[in-house]
This record gives C-alpha cells, structure tokens and sequence, in this order.
C-alpha cells in the first residue's frame, strides 16, 4: 500500500473510532475534560465572590430544619446585615414560590430598602405531561401540572418526545420588591450527572437571562453608574432576541449576550473552594469584610450529606469532596464572568483530532516499526503536556481523550501490522530468489514458520551450476577458546542470534548464504554484473561489521570478533550428496582463497580484506592496499586492500594515516627498510590503534637487523 494512501487510513481511521466513542459514551468530558481540571488542580477564586450558605449548623441554631420557608423570617436581617456591611449585590438561590403571610411582609420591605437583591425564578422542565417532572427546590409537588393538555383529553399524556419548560414566577410581593428575577436552571437534568456547563440565556424560556449572567450586568452597571430605567432581565431578553449593537454594551457583553447560550465552567476546585460562610455567622454579626461583595444566598452544607437534593458532581468530585451545591455552581459560572475565564475551545474538536491523527500517521509511515512508534508517543507527550498547559494557563480545552486513548494506540496497531505485511512481502521475494536455484537454502533464511516445507521443495531440481561470483568468506577469532567455556546449548542459542545478525545484511544486498559451519559463514553474489556483485558484496560486509560490534554491546556474553574476507573468481555451486542426505555448497578456489583472506585480518589487525580488484572502480567505497600475500595452500600471490568504509559527500580528501601508511608500504615492497620503519611510525604517532602499521613496523624492524636473502615484495604467510 502507497505511503499517502496508508497515512490517509490511519487519519480517517483513528478520527472516526474517536469520534464514534466520543459520542457514544462522552469520553472528551469524562476523560479529557476531568482529568485537566483534576492535572490543574484548584485556583484562587475572586475575592469578590462570597456564598452564604444556609448549611446544617445554620439549621440547627436557627431551628428552621428543611422548610424554606421558615428561613424567611432572617432574611430580613441578614439582608440588614449584609447591607450595612457594604454588600455590593445579594443574590437569592431561592425562588420564594409559597408565601408565608406572616414574615412575606417584612421581608419585601428589607429587599426594597437594601434595593441591590436579587431572586432565582423557578424552572420546571416536563416530559410526557405530569410523568416526568423536574424542578429545583421550590418548585414543589403542588405546582405540578400539565403544561399542555388536550382539548377534551385532559388526561391524555404528552408524547414522550415533547419536552416543555415553563417559568413559574415568585409571589408577587416579593418580586415586586426584588431588584430583578432570572431563572437559574442547569443543563443536565439527573443529579447524577456531572455539572460542566451552565446555560447564560435560556432560548426555550423566551431568551431569558439565566441568574449569574444577569447578575455580572448588575455589578458592571453598578460599577460604572450607569443605572438603566428598565429592569436589566427585560433589557437583556430584548437584547438577545435582536443582538442590535448598543453603545452601552463593550465586546464582552456583546459577545455573552449574542453567541451561544451556554459556556463551559471554570470550576475552581472541589466543593468549599469559594468564599463560603455560614448563614447563622453572617445572621449574628460575625463575619465581617463583606464590603464590595456580591454574596450568593442559598442552600449549601459544609460537609458532605448524599441525602440533601441540589447537589451535583462536578470534575472535581470524588467521594472524599463530594458534590457541589446549586449556589456554588451559581457562583461560579459569576466568577468566571467577572474575570473572563469560561474554559474555550480555541479550535474545532474535529479538526484537531484530524490534524493530530495526520502528524501521527506521518511519523509511523516516515518511520515504519518501533523508531516511528517511539516518535509518536514523544509527539503525543509533547501534544498532552502542552493540552495541559494551555489548559492551567488560558483555560483552553484541547481534545485529549480521543487523540491519545483512541487514536494513538490504533494507529500503532495498523503500523504494526503493515509493518509486519512489508517484512512478509520482502522475506517472499528473497524465497523466491533463492528457491529458483537452491531451494534447500531457504532454511537458512529467516522465513515465517509453515511457510517452506520440505515436502513442497522435494521437486525442485538439484544440479549443480559453474557460475563466475564473488565469495564473502567470515570467522570468530577465539571461536575455540569461547566455545570451550559454555555448554553445547549455550552456543547453540549464541550463534543462532549471531548468525541472524551476520545474515541480514547479506540477504539485504542481494547475496545468497551458500554454507554455515561452526563459527564460519560463506555467501556467494552471483548472476548479475561485476560491478553490481562487488559494491553489493562491501555495503554488506560493512554493514555485517557495524551489525556484530551492535551485537557485541548488547550480549552479556563474549565478543564475537568477526573477521570477513572477499574474493572473486569460478565458482561451482551444487549438490553434494553424503550418506542419505545432500548439501548445496559453493565450491573451488575462490571460495578457499577468500577464506585465507579472512585469515590475513589476525594478522593485520583488520576486520575487512578483499583482493584488489574488488574494490578497484567502486567511487563510494573507501579501501585502502595492505600489500600482497602468499597464502597457505595458493601459490599465486594475492594483492588485498582493507574495505574500510562509505565515502561522505564530496569528502575525497585521502586519511592521513592512509597515506603515510601507503608510502610506507611502497618503501617497504622496494626493501627500504629504514624508510618504510619512519612512514610506519608516523602513521602510528597519528594513530597508534592501526593495525597494519603495527604489523609492517614489526616486520621492518626485524628485516634491518636481518634482510630476507631474496626480496619480491610478496610478504609470505606460513599460517591460516
């Protein structure tokens, strides 16, 4: 599959799975949402806001119990007190809906006198006429009624689909002598689901103003004494309806009155993290510094009771700070309006979600396999810290639980298995190059289990082949040593993991593994050009070196040193039988001389030698001469370079060493044995880890005290 094609499957992919969830079980708010507010932790409130709550201790000290109506009978002095402390603006959470004649009275002319009070309306929401009903507070059982009945059905229930809200208004002394009313009802109906917006004008109650909007209209008003003739909730509603541009009105009033009618909360932490004090304290005089406040009255116990009604959780519920009172969450959604700090979502949901599934894909496609995964989760963390940052800071809420629950890990899944797909095609198409010679050949190969049998390469043919190639010959220096210091399954399980690494890199370039003996490897590059062969038989080699020094590092147990060596020439490549069974090998010369090349490398010093005309017309391949040897068991001389790495850029420059070395080999094949001694240990004070220097210095320190009798330049070895 096309790399834009994969990384489209992987966006569209990963965006729908988040987005189907997201709306099937909430998990942007249950997750995301919740868990920055619970990462941020709590903030300071304004201190302008305080709540006065009508909590247990006020209940028993004032003995009203739960009728609200009995507690009317101290709001009159509270309202005193509150007044004469400086109170800038007192908002009820009481909807004041039954009268009690005897306190009524008294308490509408304290409201008149303070002339700053405010009064929550009541809100009843109905579904299926009278059976199912729902109401805060006051809105009792008696008020319930059909809000739509049928002409001559009267008990006939609504549809399930309708739902009705209707405004029921407080008794009319009170709201005459109120400064203004507005409803305040929550979004979420059950008491059992969390709170985390609240609504700032309500469209099905006529575009009403909810109690805090109206509230932060006030206080601006009194703030700016700019006192309007018509009650602020009528104005507001008149407002809304049209969204006509006032010049009374700034851009954040305008904003709040014409977009929206909801907002996210700002909670500021659990319950009992606003200014809250108790209503009996307040009542006797004993809380003072209430100068400038806006005080919020209502219904708020100080510890947590499950029993009592108007209480919902919030994102910082648990059961150790329990739900929130309705006049807490009023206060809120007031204190993010005064300082501006409703959470926003700066961006679509779906549109960051797409953009980070795109980054996502890209790395994982760009980066196939645990480099592309290890990517991605350091962008996800990068992307998850900075959430939570722009959450604390700017109260911006990026979707978290989608991209990184949902969309991560089924993008690592679907990389994983392309991944695997890739790995499965290429291991196909070596199976398939090296059946069509050597069949028996595929067990060499990593293949995947069952997918190779025997029985399924019996009628292959098995003759043998003379072709011209290029034979990599490989050892473990100290193999014996080694092998005689662990047990037999020891080694077993060593070399299984060794040769997996030596092969890759030969399978890789197009090379066939002919024979694995012991702690010897053959492969053999054959049937395509010379040049082809040669540079494919070095990147391999190189790459075979770097892979066994990894490997080094990462085994507990003893370094392998690994030397290779590389030859070319005819080779015949066939079926030997033994016994019952038969072996394809590689056969003849080229594949004896490699393998004394290799064994030229104990003494140079090396890990990588060819014969010269390897690397002779490779540009990329950086190699260097050696001399030229007589090897045991050949009696033509064979001339070697070391293969010493990959060409950089435009870096032609030769090594130093290397060229000091070379002339010191040149003085040393002619018999200038004091010449070839200075350039070898010049080469040596430059680096002193060369081993051909070493070797040569050695060598012709040894010839000025006693010079070969005759001297051809051809260093002869007398061991493998």
């Amino acid at each position: 599959m096309a790399r834009p094609l994969r990384i489209t499957v992987v966006t569209v992919l990963g965006f729908l799975l988040s987005t189907l969830v997201d709306l099937g079980f909430d998990t942007e708010s249950r997750l995301g949402l919740d868990t920055l507010f619970k990462i941020r932790g709590t903030q300071t409130p304004p201190e302008q806001v305080v709540i006065v709550a009508m909590d247990e201790a006020s209940e028993t000290r004032l003995g009203v119990g739960q009728d609200l109506t009995r507690w009317r009978e101290f709001h009159a002095k509270l309202l005193d007190q509150l007044n004469r402390q400086g109170a800038s603006l007192i908002v009820f959470d009481l909807q004041f809906i039954a009268s009690n004649p005897s306190v009524d009275p008294m308490l509408a002319d304290a409201m008149r006198a303070a002339g700053k009070v405010l009064i929550n309306e009541c809100v009843q929401k109905f579904r299926r006429g009278v059976e199912d009903f729902y109401g805060r507070e006051e809105c009792s059982d008696r008020n319930k009624m059909p809000a739509i009945s049928r002409e001559g059905e009267p008990a006939t229930s609504l549809s399930e689909q309708l739902v009705v809200m209707r405004k029921l208004s407080p008794i009319p002394a009170i709201a005459q002598a109120a400064l203004d009313s507005a409803p305040f009802y929550l979004i979420n109906d059950s008491e059992n689901n969390p709170i985390r917006e609240s609504w700032t004008f309500y469209d099905a109650l006529a575009e009403a103003p909810s109690l805090p909007v109206l509230a932060w209209f006030y206080y601006q008003q009194a703030s700016s004494d700019n006192p309007d003739e018509q009650p602020l909730s009528v104005w507001l509603t008149a407002q809304r309806r049209t969204c006509v541009n006032s010049p009374k009105l700034d851009n954040r009033a305008k904003k709040l009155i014409c977009e929206g009618d909801s907002r996210y909360l700002n909670y500021y932490g659990p319950p009992r993290t606003l200014r809250m004090e108790s209503y009996a304290d307040v009542y006797e005089g004993k809380v003072e510094d209430l100068q400038g406040k806006v005080v919020f009255v209502g219904r708020a116990n100080r510890q947590f009771s499950p029993g009592k009604s108007d209480f919902f959780p919030t994102p910082y519920s648990d059961s150790h700070t329990g739900k929130m009172a309705g006049v807490e969450i009023m206060a809120t959604q007031f204190a993010n309006l005064l300082e501006n700090s409703f959470i926003e979502i700066p961006a679509a949901g779906w549109l960051v979600s797409s953009v980070f599934g795109l980054l996502i894909a890209l790395l994982l496609v760009s980066f196939t396999g645990w480099p592309g995964i290890v990517l991605s989760l350091v962008f996800a963390s990068a992307y998850a810290g900075s959430a939570v940052c722009l959450f604390g800071q700017h109260h911006w809420w990026l979707p978290v639980a989608g991209p990184l629950f949902m969309q991560l890990p089924l993008s690592w899944l679907l990389s994983l298995a392309w991944s695997r797909y890739d790995l499965m095609c290429e291991r196909g198409r070596i199976l398939e190059f090296v059946s069509r010679v050597f069949p028996q050949w595929v067990g060499m190969l990593p293949a995947a289990p069952g997918q190779w049998t025997e029985t399924a390469n019996a009628g292959i043919a098995r003759s043998e082949k003379d072709v011209s190639g290029l034979c990599l010959a490989t050892d473990i220096e100290g193999y014996t040593t080694i092998a005689a210091q662990h047990s037999p399954r020891e080694m077993w399980e060593l070399l299984n993991t060794y040769y997996q690494v030596l092969g890759h890199p030969v399978v890789s370039h197009d090379g066939v593994i002919a024979d694995v003996t012991g702690d010897a490897m053959m492969a053999v590059w054959f049937d395509a050009p010379v040049s082809n062969q040669r540079r494919a038989a070095c990147l391999a080699a190189l790459e075979m070196a770097a892979a066994v020094a990894s490997f080094n590092l990462s085994s507990s147990q003893e370094a392998l040193a690994t030397s290779i060596g590389l030859h070319e020439g005819e080779l015949t490549l066939g079926s030997l039988d033994a016994g019952t069974s038969s072996h394809y090998r590689a056969i003849g010369d080229t594949v004896n001389t490699a393998s004394r090349i290799q064994g030229v490398n104990k003494y140079l010093g090396t890990r990588i030698l060819a014969s010269h005309s390897i690397a002779a017309d490779l540009d990329d391949i950086v190699s260097r001469p050696v001399g030229t040897f007589r090897v045991v068991g050949r009696t033509e001389p064979v001339t070697l370079v070391e293969i010493v790495g990959l060409k950089h850029g435009s870096d032609t420059q030769p090594n130093e060493v290397h060229r000091i070395f070379a002339d010191g080999l040149a003085a040393f094949q002619q018999g200038l044995w004091t010449e070839a001694a200075r350039l070898f240990q010049a080469a040596l004070a430059i680096d002193a880890n060369d081993g051909p220097s070493h070797f040569y210095l050695q060598k012709t320190l040894a010839y000025c005290e006693l010079a070969p009798l005759e001297w051809d330049g051809i260093f002869v070895l007398d061991g493998k």
